[in-house]
């Protein structure tokens, strides 16, 4: 960011782009979770950055950059959710970060159901802000206070909280799940 402000005016776009690059992939990952369907993370990845682009010369760096961009998908996330439910797709799910090797179609359709097995449990099993904070938290490798500072929580704990929150709510659903006879 301080290169961004001390060029030249013709030379900002390309450093712009390349700071969008160091994160596009996080901020696309985290759409994903929050999407669950990967044309609409798409699209909302980039409503984010376009919005973080738009006010690039706001940004006054009281907060790491990351914490900033993410602050954005959330409030764009919210906005989108307020909006209506994500719109479906017939078209196959394929995930973001799919490995390099090119999987067999057993290999694809086994992930994806697992995939989506998944994300079902936690939309079931969790609410909006637990789900949101296990996921930035465990998915994206977030640090706790970075999550509390992001989300804005002012609770003693923070996002500590609905981590422990999540953990024995999930606890006790694979408990469930067991005792069916069922798993994710």
């Amino acid at each position: 960011m301080e290169a961004y402000r001390r060029a030249a005016p013709e030379a900002r776009p390309a450093l712009a782009d390349e700071l969008f690059a160091r994160y596009y992939e996080r901020v696309a990952r985290w759409c994903y979770r929050f999407t669950g369907e990967r044309e609409s993370a798409a699209d909302l990845a980039q409503d984010v950055f376009l919005k973080a682009h738009r006010h690039l010369d706001s940004f006054q760096g009281a907060s790491q950059f990351g914490t900033w961009l993410y602050s954005i998908a959330r409030n764009e996330s919210i906005n989108r959710m307020k909006s209506g439910p994500p719109r479906a797709t017939d078209e196959e799910e394929v995930l973001i970060d799919l490995p390099d090797l090119a999987p067999g179609p057993e290999d694809i359709a086994a992930y994806k159901s697992r995939s989506r097995r998944l994300h079902e449990f936690l939309t079931t099993t969790l609410d909006e802000t637990e789900r949101t904070v296990f996921t930035l938290h465990y998915g994206d490798d977030m640090p706790l206070d970075a999550i509390t500072r992001l989300l804005h929580f002012d609770n003693a704990s923070g996002a500590k909280a609905y981590i422990v929150s999540a953990k024995r709510k999930i606890a006790r659903a694979v408990q469930r799940l067991r005792a069916r006879g069922e798993g994710l």
